[in-house]
């Protein structure tokens, strides 16, 4: 993919329209990064300074204990952005991420973004909306985390990717077992939990496709 029509996709997609004299600016700052699945983005605790942006593919942002188990942060979707945290001024990546596919994603410099923002504060005003809903996901994420039970955080979940899709039809991006991880519960407890809400006639399953007879 050519770095200008991946510029073109971010601009439209998350900044929310096209604007040719941004456009052009961000070509200084970035790059097109392509990875094959399985293969890492950045590890945990590594210094860097790219944010991402996906373009396409899919991508797993977790973290590792002293005892090597792993939590599942994030599934990033194309049209997402991540390791924005390091346009807040950190250089060390929090998490690690890997290409769940293949995947092509547009590399930000966070630090020379910095110039672009000091010299464009149009530019800075979009950038900062589009974080702030980020934000507002990210927390909405750990109140469902921390404050429901596993159907009503699965639920969520699906209202989610059901809105995104448009759809009532939505077929499940990763495997159960790594989803039973992101909601916080075992693969034991998120089977029965499946089958709990298809017996009461909440959802249909059909391997990953989940169907949703209810209004969530």
């Amino acid at each position: 993919m050519k770095k200008i029509d991946a510029i073109r996709i971010f601009c439209k997609t998350f900044l929310g329209g096209m604007d040719e004299e941004l456009c052009s600016m961000m070509e200084s700052v970035t790059s097109v990064v392509t990875k094959k699945k399985g293969e890492i983005f950045f590890i945990e605790g590594e210094y860097g300074t790219n944010v991402f942006f996906l373009i396409s593919g899919l991508i797993k942002l977790y973290k590792t204990n002293d005892e090597g188990k792993e939590a599942i942060i994030h599934f990033v979707k194309s049209g997402e952005i991540f390791a924005e945290i390091l346009f807040f001024l950190q250089n060390r990546y929090p998490v690690t991420s890997v290409a769940l596919e293949d995947c092509i994603a547009l590399a930000i410099d966070s630090k020379k973004i910095e110039e672009l923002i000091s010299k464009k504060p149009k530019f800075a005003m979009k950038l900062i909306g589009a974080l702030s809903k980020r934000i507002k996901y990210l927390i909405n994420m750990l109140e469902n985390l921390t404050l429901s039970d596993l159907s009503t955080r699965f639920l969520n979940y699906l209202k989610t990717l059901s809105e995104q899709k448009k759809s009532d039809e939505i077929i499940l991006p990763v495997k159960k077992g790594d989803l039973a991880i992101l909601l916080g519960a075992t693969p034991e407890a998120f089977s029965r939990m499946l089958k709990k809400l298809k017996d009461d006639g909440i959802i249909g399953v059909e391997g990953k496709k989940i169907t949703l007879f209810r209004k969530i």
